[in-house]
């Protein structure tokens, strides 16, 4: 019988006492090894990560993250490497079902799927989840690429991957303020840095979209996010869907609805089975009083298989919220029984979701009242 592979966790960390903790305890009966690349902590973190027996590599900062993390993936000996930051959890549940469910015959990279939390407080209702790539098979030439927001490509492995059942949880959009305008501060150094050598670089330019968005700097996130856009078109590549995600967020967020009306289907035409821009539209319909049509955009999302595993997808576009709004629709429409069935729908699969608590209340004073 054979021995299952082993599994080296490697992070690049710094002044990460407050996170660090977390992190290693979700991967500590899972991980043979675990390697941390430190590069410049003068808090607690070093002394947290040796007490979960990890192997610290001091390493200093040179802005560059791929650098960082390339340093950690030589170190590792394992046959599977996990890649981790501090403001994460490996999920508890299905975490502890990774390291079996690794064998010999899999490709060489795996995705896991990644739950960020975002807002001033944790509330799963405001939770995005998407694919990433956080396992490689060692020793396949697997390197990291970018300052920041760094890639991962291989010199000779294919584009196959896997995807496990298992679940990280992102905790990085919750920090405390003032640690969220610092990694903002030092997120747009690196970005400029990269612009100034690569300045027709759309990827580069989406994630300066990205930390505008993130500061509520809407209006010049969104004209960065068209001229990355147009940069991937006229590279004859097609945009990817995450810039099309953030820029229908963006323009729901500023309410310029007719906007967004005219151009969603064409992000549409290039990813039809989105279900998050299928639910974007149908809010952009109810908000422009086109209650049917919205309910058609809403129904089309919920039925719709997502093909590609890293779409981002905001929590329960495919049903709660989706089938809250098809009730909301119903209400605009004097369906009042409709709309209560589709309400009770959405409560049935999250009782917490307070929209469609308040207007299923509204509803039935209404029916009283009327009664």
């Amino acid at each position: 019988m054979n021995e299952k592979p082993a599994l080296t966790l490697c992070m690049i960390v710094k002044n990460e006492e407050r996170h660090i903790a977390r992190c290693l305890a979700s991967v500590q009966d899972i991980a043979d090894e675990i390697i941390v690349v430190d590069t410049g902590s003068d808090d607690k973190t070093i002394t947290i990560c040796e007490s979960f027996n990890a192997k610290v590599y001091k390493h200093q900062w040179e802005n560059d993250f791929a650098k960082a993390r390339n340093d950690s993936l030589k170190y590792a000996s394992g046959d599977w490497i996990l890649i981790l930051d501090a403001d994460e959890e490996l999920d508890q549940d299905t975490g502890s079902l990774l390291r079996s469910l690794l064998h010999d015959e899999l490709p060489s990279r795996g995705l896991l799927k990644i739950i960020n939390y975002s807002g001033q407080k944790l509330d799963e209702n405001e939770a995005f989840e998407m694919m990433q790539t956080r396992l490689l098979r060692n020793h396949k030439g697997f390197v990291f690429k970018g300052k920041i927001h760094e890639t991962i490509e291989a010199e000779k492995d294919s584009t196959a991957y896997f995807s496990l059942p298992c679940i990280i949880h992102h905790y990085g959009y919750l920090e405390h303020e003032e640690h969220f305008k610092q990694k903002h501060k030092r997120n747009i150094k690196i970005l400029n840095e990269e612009l100034s050598c690569e300045a027709t670089n759309p990827w580069l330019i989406y994630h300066l979209a990205s930390e505008c968005y993130r500061v509520k700097e809407y209006e010049k996130a969104l004209h960065l996010l068209n001229g990355s856009i147009y940069k991937f078109l006229s590279e004859q590549r097609m945009p990817p869907s995450i810039l099309y995600f953030l820029k229908y967020t963006i323009l729901i967020e500023l309410k310029r609805f007719d906007e967004a009306y005219m151009g969603i289907e064409k992000a549409l035409q290039l990813y039809p089975d989105y279900c998050n821009l299928h639910y974007y539209k149908g809010v952009i319909l109810f908000q422009l009083n086109k209650f049917r049509a919205a309910i058609k955009a809403f129904e089309t999302g919920t039925e719709t298989y997502n093909q590609n595993a890293e779409y981002l997808i905001l929590r329960g576009v495919q049903d709660f919220r989706a089938f809250y709004y098809i009730g909301a629709c119903h209400a605009k429409l004097n369906h009042e029984m409709t709309a209560i069935s589709f309400l009770k729908k959405a409560l049935k699969i999250n009782p917490q979701f307070k929209p469609a608590q308040t207007l299923l209340s509204e509803l039935k004073k209404d029916q009283q009242t009327n009664g």
